[in-house]
């Protein structure tokens, strides 16, 4: 998916990250004198930037080396492509029993005396 392209993580791994840097970072705050906490919850969050920068990296690196990643991107592709024509064959189907309802009140009319 897009996420995984730009950023080489999937969703469940970045909800990993943040909620552990979440945590050491209400942890820290909790347990600190206040001045020294707003400092570490500075710093917990700044090298949890860094760390998902160098996760980032590594795993645009790995993908980029992987000879399947463009396969996989190709599937992710062609599935959307799938579910965009899914949806315009619903409008379609609508459009047409519309139609054949308009159709067939038409033809009643025609059949009724005095019509």
């Amino acid at each position: 998916m897009g996420l995984k392209r730009w950023l080489g993580l999937d969703l469940i791994d970045l909800v990993i990250h943040l909620g552990t840097t979440g945590m050491v970072a209400g942890f820290l705050a909790s347990s600190l004198p206040s001045p020294d906490s707003e400092a570490a919850v500075f710093l917990t969050f700044g090298a949890s930037f860094v760390v998902l920068g160098w996760r980032r990296s590594r795993a645009l690196k790995r993908r980029a080396e992987d000879p399947e990643a463009g396969w996989v991107d190709e599937v992710e592709r062609r599935l959307l492509e799938v579910e965009q024509l899914a949806g315009r064959v619903d409008e379609l189907e609508e459009r047409l029993d519309f139609a054949e309802r308009l159709l067939a009140r038409h033809r009643e009319v025609e059949r009724l005396p005095g019509g």
